[in-house]
């Protein structure tokens, strides 16, 4: 009897056999086909993090670009404001020492006058030691008091188009 079932046990061995097979070509197959979903999605993301990653890099540049404008500004700034405070320095500096010559008198007078103006003729006027260009002089709770520091400032202010100027 086993003889006789040979045929049918071989043939149900080779339709096993094929069963297998086919059920390992089709797992290779799914297989294949998985794996190449998991390499366009990972090339996908990989494409995506470069972009966020270039995107990133640029905010960060634009930024480091601001900051730097920023800084470059604020020194630029600066370094006029000491231009300026220097100037400013000087010409106090030059009107001082003016004070003690004919001109520097002449101005003392012309300064007198416009301080009379201002508080009216009954002010009495403190001319500073001899040799400074202050006046000052005060009429009940109203003082007025003009020196080099105020007649400079007065007069940068009015050159500020000209000063200004020496930056363009």
């Amino acid at each position: 009897m086993a003889s006789a079932l040979e045929p049918v046990s071989e043939a149900l061995v080779e339709k096993a056999r094929l069963g297998a097979e086919q059920q390992l070509a089709d797992a290779s197959e799914d297989v294949r086909v998985e794996l190449s979903r998991a390499h366009a999605e990972a090339r996908r993301l990989l494409a995506e993090a470069r972009a966020q990653g270039a995107s990133a890099a640029e905010s960060v540049a634009s930024l480091q670009l601001v900051e730097a404008r920023r800084d470059a500004r604020e020194m630029v700034l600066r370094a006029r404001r000491r231009a300026y405070e220097a100037l400013r320095h000087d010409a106090i500096g030059a009107l001082e020492r003016r004070a003690k010559t004919t001109e520097g008198r002449m101005l003392i007078d012309q300064l007198s006058a416009l301080v009379e103006e201002c508080l009216g003729g009954d002010a009495p006027i403190d001319r500073a030691e001899h040799g400074a260009l202050v006046v000052e002089a005060r009429s009940g709770n109203r003082r007025v008091a003009i020196g080099p520091t105020m007649l400079i400032d007065h007069v940068l202010l009015s050159m500020a188009e000209q000063v200004e100027g020496l930056w363009a």
